[in-house]
C-alpha cells in the first residue's frame, strides 16, 4: 500500500483480534457477547476509526448509541429494533449506518462479523 493508504482486511487473522467486554451486565439481555476486533486506522485527532469487529450470538439494549457508525455486515444476522419503530435484519452483504444517540436493541442472531468506521462528533 502507498502511503496514506491502509488496507482494511476482512479476512485479518482472528489471533490478532483484541477481546473486549465493554457491555454493561445489565443491559446484556441474555446470551454471551464475545466481543473481539481489530482497529486498522484511525484519525490523528481520534474522531474517526476502522476496522474489523466480531461477537457471538446475544442481545442488548443500547439506550444511546455512543457515535456514528457505518457497518458492513459480513456474516451473520444482527436485528436492531430502534425505540418506537419495527425490528429491520441486516445479514453478509448489507451496509447500513447509525447515528450518534440512537437508543435500541441489537440482537445478534448468528456468529457476527462486520467491516466497520466510527465518527465522534465533538462534544456539543
Amino acid at each position: 500500500m502507498g502511503r496514506g493508504v491502509t488496507r482494511i482486511d476482512a479476512n485479518a487473522p482472528e489471533e490478532s483480534f483484541v477481546y473486549e467486554d465493554h457491555i454493561d451486565p445489565s443491559l446484556l439481555i441474555s446470551g454471551t457477547p464475545n466481543h473481539h476486533g481489530l482497529t486498522m486506522m484511525e484519525s490523528q485527532d481520534g474522531r474517526v476509526a476502522c476496522g474489523v469487529w466480531g461477537c457471538g450470538v446475544y442481545k442488548e439494549r443500547i439506550p444511546s448509541f455512543p457515535n456514528d457508525e457505518l457497518f458492513v455486515v459480513l456474516e451473520g444476522r444482527l436485528v436492531i429494533t430502534v425505540d418506537g419503530s419495527r425490528p429491520e435484519s441486516f445479514s453478509a452483504g448489507d451496509a447500513f449506518a447509525i447515528r450518534t444517540g440512537t437508543s435500541c436493541i441489537f440482537d445478534f442472531q448468528a456468529p457476527f462479523k462486520k467491516l466497520w468506521m466510527t465518527y465522534e462528533p465533538p462534544p456539543p
